[in-house]
């Protein structure tokens, strides 16, 4: 038989008045909901999920442990779609559930950016991929750890439930063993504790309950810009005495969101055309030497700001509605005399994507580099992909 024994804290953090997190542990199912959009629309996207995951007959298999985050699904988009203040709304879900007893088989689902860890003897183990724009631009390689902390997009889900009647989920199942930890979490842990941190107090705090509780106080100490929320689940016993070192059994992978080619080179090559100075000729004239080192001084001081006026009226990229209504990836911005350039044109029509990202591409997404710029277009084309 599988045993396990838990502990669950859920904290609307040091900043924020109210907690859009939501829950769930019970015996064979445990979930983290991180809800966004609106005052009000995340809480109830998250709450939805989770009654959901509550009130669903318990899933023995991936395929209906993926069918039950689907269902969930349904359910938000249903709300949003009869309520048009909750447009937008939706939620991450992290889910562990025990799928047989008898045969100690785990199962994980994951959509959006809440994660679940493993801690063995071996280490911590993030079973989890995040679905975000800078996680997506870091797998590729165009962005570091650090950077990612303060990117502008760092907000940007490419996976939640509630914007789209299609949800991609990643699911696995596992050997339970015994003396495994887990962790379920909302970002609002990881992004305010270390790692190494995170580490140390599941190895020394013995007793699941105080260790998630512990974990939030650390989160709310080191700032608590966001809801946090901790579940820890240990595994007391498990039908294998010898398990496989790699626990997973099987998985299904939702599409993931491939990055285009990265154009970093020619980027730089063609701001670098762009930025050059032009040469400057000086005729031998009468004027002293003090009258020519008065005008060298304020030709050099207009030469700078007009370099600086064109780099900002030509730098970074957007992802804009273009004129046919279709999904544009435009250069520059509007400044002074500059106008955005025309970089990629799309087939994705606008009023064909989900509510959030329609009113996202509306406003106008800017990003520093095309790489990046694609990446987000690429997202929105598996969004546009008809349902297989």
């Amino acid at each position: 038989m599988t045993s396990l024994s838990w502990g669950a804290v859920t904290h609307k953090g040091a900043v924020r008045d109210l907690n859009q997190d939501r829950f769930v542990a019970a015996a064979n199912l445990f979930a983290v909901a991180d809800g966004m959009g609106g005052h009000q629309g995340g809480e109830i996207a998250a709450e939805l999920a989770v009654d959901t995951f509550t009130a669903a007959d318990r899933p023995t298999t991936l395929d209906e442990l993926i069918e039950m985050v689907e269902d969930a699904n349904a359910e938000i988009v249903l709300r949003a779609t009869g309520e048009p203040e909750l447009r937008g709304m939706g939620t991450t879900a992290c889910l562990l559930a025990v799928l047989s007893d008898d045969d100690g088989r785990l199962g994980i689902a994951n959509v959006g950016d809440s994660r679940l860890y493993r801690l063995t003897d071996d280490g911590l183990h993030q079973h989890t991929e995040d679905h975000s724009l800078v996680a997506a631009l870091m797998r590729d390689g165009r962005l570091t750890a650090e950077e990612a902390k303060t990117h502008p997009q760092r907000n940007i889900v490419t996976r939640a439930l509630g914007i789209d009647n299609r949800v991609l989920v990643d699911a696995w199942e596992l050997t339970a063993v015994a003396g495994d930890r887990y962790l379920i979490c909302s970002d609002g842990l990881f992004n305010e504790v270390a790692a190494d941190a995170i580490v140390h107090t599941l190895r020394s705090v013995t007793d699941p309950q105080a260790a998630a509780e512990d974990l939030v106080e650390q989160a709310c100490e080191a700032g608590g810009r966001d809801n946090i929320t901790v579940i820890v689940v240990d595994v007391e016993e498990a039908p294998k005495s010898k398990p496989p070192k790699d626990r997973v059994l099987d998985q299904v992978l939702g599409l993931r969101a491939v990055a285009a080619e990265s154009l970093f080179d020619s980027v730089r090559a063609a701001q670098g055309e762009e930025s050059s100075e032009p040469a400057v000729v000086v005729k031998p004239s009468t004027l002293t030497w003090r009258t020519f080192a008065m005008f060298f001084v304020v030709f050099a001081i207009f030469l700078v700001v007009a370099v600086v006026m064109v780099q900002a009226g030509r730098s970074g990229f957007g992802v804009v509605e273009g004129d046919d209504g279709t999904v544009a990836i435009v250069r520059g911005e509007d400044f002074l005399w500059f106008e955005p350039e025309l970089d990629t044109t799309s087939s994705i029509v606008v009023d064909e994507l989900p509510e959030l990202e329609r009113d996202r591409v509306e406003e106008g997404q800017a990003f520093n580099t095309r790489a990046e710029a694609e990446t987000f277009l690429e997202y929105l084309e598996s969004l546009a992909e008809p349902d297989e």
